[in-house]
């Protein structure tokens, strides 16, 4: 082949290939656009909820000792009052049959201590009684001895006598009277059912024996009650209607005060149960519409629910991954639509919060860093843009654009198209809406 064919034939390539480049530079981009329009937009997160039973009781033993009856098993339905259980009570019969003899031992020393008292009355009257007989006597020879004075037959000396006999015997009469009504005091004041009485002394005294003894059966009788009451809590009944679950024990087990029996389900419906993250359980309220959302193999039930309980203190979570995780736990209520439910059945649990309405959103895959801040690339006039915006509520997939773009924009959906650049002709299509 001659050299001029070769250099026409290289010549034509090149007038080609610079064609070509310059066919392609000037060829419109091909690029999925978003036509910017008002959106609802809210942050939604999920979380795994357990079913709980509304009412869910644990039963406890009120007192130690061996399971004497066991009249229930897992599964079994009760009603409230139903016996769950009974603990062995002979060692408290024997204590309170102890109790009940020291209390009638008691009273019998009380009633001692007042026949005691009325035997040293009659013994006190027998000593006055002979003390005014010989006063009695005292004063007739008293009589006797003046007559003989006064006849000259007695002398001054056994005058003074007889008559110092008399007065000697008058103070011990006074004497013995005091001590009478003493004791007759005391008798009256604290004889069983009997009124108080007397003053002074007789009343300390007659108030120190009663409030002895009162006071010591008072003792017994409040230990007596103490002992019947636990008498009483032997017997476990069910506190509402429902199903044993959890038997912990077995029949002639020992047990402990406050030993965990069974639990007790309620059949008065159902609850969900679910832990949120401190960040998130912030904008989470009671009265909060929420999804359930119940996993089957012909495809996942919706249903709706309300957020009845927020619990005011937050306790640890391991994640599935390890993690030590603070969590708030958040009570649901299904609603009526909701299926047929089971204790420890698991759902997912869908919130939807900082719901914002008509705001501008684009997807955040389109925002790219540029300068000290964020932007889009937009078509205006058929030609790519960089336009700068400034962000605002962000969720899983969406951006709320607060300032930058407005309403009709065109966006290009991915900023790291090939061959895009500011000034790009770009081939406007259908938008994405």
């Amino acid at each position: 082949m001659k050299r001029w064919v070769k250099w026409a034939l290289v010549l034509i390539g090149a007038v080609a290939a610079a064609a070509y480049v310059v066919w392609n530079t000037q060829r419109p981009l091909v690029a999925e656009l978003i036509v910017v329009k008002p959106l609802t937009v809210s942050m939604d997160f999920t979380e795994e909820g357990i079913v709980e039973a509304a009412v869910d009781r644990p039963v406890y033993s009120p007192i130690g000792g061996t399971i004497a009856e066991l009249p229930v098993e897992e599964g079994q339905r009760v009603v409230k009052g139903t016996l769950l259980a009974r603990i062995d009570t002979k060692d408290l019969e024997y204590q309170l049959a102890r109790l009940k003899a020291q209390r009638t031992s008691l009273e019998g020393q009380r009633d001692k201590s007042f026949q005691e008292l009325g035997q040293q009355v009659q013994q006190q009257q027998l000593v006055l009684g002979e003390v005014r007989r010989q006063l009695e006597q005292s004063r007739q020879d008293y009589q006797r001895t003046k007559g003989l004075y006064e006849a000259g037959a007695a002398s001054k000396t056994d005058l003074d006598a007889a008559e110092g006999k008399v007065k000697q015997l008058e103070n011990e009469q006074s004497q013995q009277e005091s001590k009478l009504q003493l004791l007759q005091a005391q008798v009256s004041g604290a004889s069983p059912g009997g009124a108080p009485g007397g003053t002074g002394t007789a009343a300390t005294a007659t108030t120190a024996t009663e409030a002895y003894f009162q006071g010591m059966i008072e003792e017994v009788d409040a230990q007596i009650r103490q002992v019947e009451s636990r008498i009483a809590d032997s017997r476990i009944t069910a506190p509402v209607d429902g199903v044993v679950r959890e038997l912990n024990v077995k029949l002639g087990m020992a047990v402990a005060p406050q030993s965990l029996l069974m639990n007790l389900t309620g059949t008065g419906g159902y609850r969900v149960g679910v832990y949120v993250l401190t960040e998130d359980v912030l904008y989470v309220k009671p009265g909060m519409k929420v999804t359930l959302i119940q996993k089957r193999k012909d495809g996942d039930y919706r249903f709706s629910g309300t957020v009845t309980a927020v619990a005011p203190s937050a306790v640890e979570k391991v994640s599935t991954l390890g993690l030590t995780e603070h969590r708030v736990k958040v009570t649901v209520q299904p609603g009526e639509n909701a299926p047929d439910l089971r204790p420890g059945y698991a759902l997912d649990v869908q919130f939807r919060v900082l719901e914002q309405a008509n705001k501008l959103a684009v997807p955040k895959t389109c925002l790219f860093f540029f300068g000290d801040g964020d932007a889009v690339w937009v078509v205006r006039d058929g030609r790519a843009r960089i336009q700068k915006v400034r962000k605002g509520m962000e969720t899983d997939q969406l951006v709320v654009i607060a300032q930058g773009l407005n309403a009709g924009d065109l966006v290009i959906k991915n900023p790291q198209l090939e061959g895009l650049k500011e000034g790009k002709r770009v081939a406007v299509g259908p938008p994405t809406q």
